[in-house]
């Protein structure tokens, strides 16, 4: 099949996560101090803020996988600006989440990932997060969901659907949330 005029040439600039199907999840989390980047993995921070909210950070290597979520936004507030400036809707979606803003975690369901490291993918692999996992081109910082031979926190998704778009193994995974076992 040949690309339209609008070829699909990277991830970049897609959302980091896209809800496919909601299973379980909670929009009354906030992020802890450095804020969350939505599409990550986060985890109980281990305390409340001042209302009572769980914190919630951006899972690491020796966090247990029975605790572990996905981080999206709660609301995508339209930007007010306009000209060059103006940000589109898939930017004000991967917007970084500021401490003591409110978090929506995912404890199940699933999703459509582009923040994962770089490689091939065949529907049954397992993807967990890998804290230090390179990003594709385009999507600042550290950490992504990886094959579990890479990842810090394994066997969190299985995959079911892998959806390339270039030569640098950058895509689209659809995962469904794996059965989680105690850590």
């Amino acid at each position: 099949m040949e690309a339209g005029a609008f070829a699909l040439t990277g991830v970049g600039s897609l959302p980091n996560v896209d809800v496919a199907f909601p299973g379980e999840h909670w929009s009354d989390r906030v992020a802890s101090a450095g804020g969350v980047t939505p599409g990550v993995a986060v985890v109980p921070a281990g305390s409340a803020d001042a209302r009572g909210h769980m914190v919630m950070r951006t899972a690491g290597s020796g966090d247990a996988a029975t605790q572990l979520a996905i981080a999206l936004r709660p609301v995508d507030v339209p930007d007010v600006n306009t000209g060059p400036n103006a940000l589109g809707p898939n930017e004000i979606r991967n917007q970084d989440i500021g401490a003591g803003e409110y978090v929506h975690a995912y404890y199940s369901g699933g999703f459509h990932l582009t923040l994962v490291v770089p490689d091939t993918y065949v529907p049954g692999d397992l993807v967990g997060w890998d804290a230090n996992g390179a990003r594709p081109d385009g999507k600042d910082g550290t950490g992504a969901w990886a094959k579990d031979a890479q990842a810090d926190i394994d066997s969190i998704f299985e995959v079911v659907l892998w959806r390339p778009v270039n030569d640098d193994d950058e895509g689209v995974l659809t995962v469904r949330f794996a059965a989680k076992t105690q850590s």
